[in-house]
């Protein structure tokens, strides 16, 4: 920028080398502000967009002041805050989270509230002021109404990941017991000591126990298999174990804090001093397995906490977090409802019987997946499995009767399939996804547009 404040330019210039590159500074009424450019390449629109995130102000003497942070759930620290200042505050339309939270617990979820948590499942760091714009209410009753929703519905903030992208492939163990089941006590604690194992229950059906385990590949996969049926305690039981691949096509499972920690903790590269190698394709440094570890716990805890807990340099959990985005690893912070009203979880299993029927009749199928839900979405998980051909659906059941119609409606408009159904009975280790995911961002919704099914819209942006 021509023309620039030597102390300006200096302060500037320090601070670049403080952060990582792509650093703007920018001049608006005679003050000069901080900004971090970054491209990214928007699928749907088929074009790059260039994104800027305020990071702070130089002031006259050069010094970097940061913006200050928001506290999304303590509206009272900002307001502290503003009044040590010397400032007014004017609220527009108050409405304080207790008021809401009164009028929340009898009532239904209502629009406002289902647009929220869109925003948060789409993208849990979205700034409360673009959600406040998208739900057409102000910030300050955004503020008020994300904490009723925090309380109300059990939110926790966590990451989603792409397992392929970090190296694992999906398998789904099913297991069915000869005569009585074990006592479930053994069966989780042996699939409890082992860290692949991401998700598993009791369900009640043509199996016993369904597994969803990560793995390497399919030879590793079969060794802990055989390890986890010949050398734990439940070898003394008589059992047919299945495993198949499993293909995610919709939404993912959460990953236990015990994988990050035992299993991706292997995979850390460290510099040794004096002798140069380059890290294997599968690697990841330090700074990216300490940003995993943290956001798995808490995808909404400020950088901030991470680069100083870590003793990270300014700004390295920002761009290290940017850095796995665009590398595919991450695909976004998100939430989980942990206090929903439900009578069960149903898993549909079907097997294609007539390839060119289902092939024919497929949309069907699609336009079911990507049908709005009241609270969530209508599945928290879907996959192609091969042995025999067909899919695993993993589906919230909330009413009386809604799993046989969801059967009769598949059944009759989804052709030369066979369905069948589980319902579990006990989740014994980890969770799924209950959240409510725009699917207008899922591979389905992309397939029926090129069918010629839907037509195309611009989809929200949740930046």
């Amino acid at each position: 920028m021509k023309g620039l404040p030597k102390k300006i330019a200096d302060g500037f210039e320090r601070l670049k080398k403080e952060n990582p590159p792509r650093l703007v500074l920018k001049m608006i009424n005679g003050k000069y502000y901080v900004y971090r450019e970054r491209g990214v390449w928007l699928k749907n629109l088929r074009k790059n967009k260039t994104l800027s995130e305020y990071l702070g102000r130089v002031t006259d003497e050069g010094a970097f002041i940061k913006k200050a942070l928001h506290a999304r759930n303590d509206i009272g620290s900002a307001k502290a805050l503003i009044e040590q200042h010397g400032g007014e505050i004017i609220w527009h339309k108050r409405e304080d989270g207790e008021a809401i939270a009164n009028t929340f617990q009898n009532s239904d979820v209502n629009q406002i509230d289902l647009k929220i948590l869109t925003c948060l499942s789409m993208n849990a760091r979205m700034p409360v002021p673009s959600i406040a714009k998208l739900a057409g209410i102000n910030e300050q009753t955004a503020y008020a109404r994300i904490a009723v929703l925090e309380k109300k519905l059990g939110i926790n903030y966590l990451l989603e990941f792409d397992t392929e992208a970090l190296g694992f492939e999906s398998y789904l163990v099913l297991i069915k017991f000869e005569g009585q089941l074990p006592p479930v006590n053994e069966i989780k604690e042996t699939l409890n000591k082992e860290p692949k194992v991401q998700f598993a229950a009791i369900t009640k059906g043509e199996y016993d126990v369904i597994v969803y385990v990560l793995d390497e590949h399919s030879t590793i996969a079969q060794d802990n298999l055989w390890k986890m049926m010949s050398e734990t305690i439940l070898s003394k039981y008589n059992a047919r174990w299945h495993m198949i691949p499993y293909g995610q096509t919709y939404s993912s499972v959460p990953l236990r804090q015990e994988f990050i920690e035992k299993i991706l903790a292997r995979r850390q590269w460290h510099r040794r001093r004096f002798v140069v190698i380059t890290p294997a394709k599968e690697d990841m440094l330090k700074r990216e397995f300490l940003l995993l570890k943290e956001l798995n716990r808490n995808a909404a805890i400020d950088f901030s906490e991470i680069d100083k807990k870590y003793r990270l340099g300014q700004g390295a959990s920002r761009y290290t977090y940017h850095q796995l985005i665009e590398e595919g690893i991450i695909i976004r912070p998100t939430i989980t409802l942990t206090s929903l009203q439900t009578k069960y979880l149903s898993i549909l299993k079907t097997d294609t019987i007539n390839p060119n029927e289902a092939s024919r009749t497929r949309a069907n199928l699609l336009l079911d997946i990507v049908e709005d839900g009241q609270l969530t979405n209508k599945y928290s998980l879907i996959g192609n499995i091969s042995i025999p051909e067909g899919a695993v659906m993993f589906m919230n059941v909330a009413t009386e009767g809604e799993l046989e119609q969801e059967i009769d409606k598949l059944i009759r408009e989804w052709k030369g399939v066979i369905v069948s159904s589980l319902i579990v009975t006990d989740v014994l280790i980890g969770s799924l996804y209950y959240r409510r995911l725009d699917n207008k961002y899922s591979r389905q919704y992309a397939t029926l547009i090129r069918l010629n099914k839907i037509e195309p819209t611009t989809p929200q942006d949740y930046e």
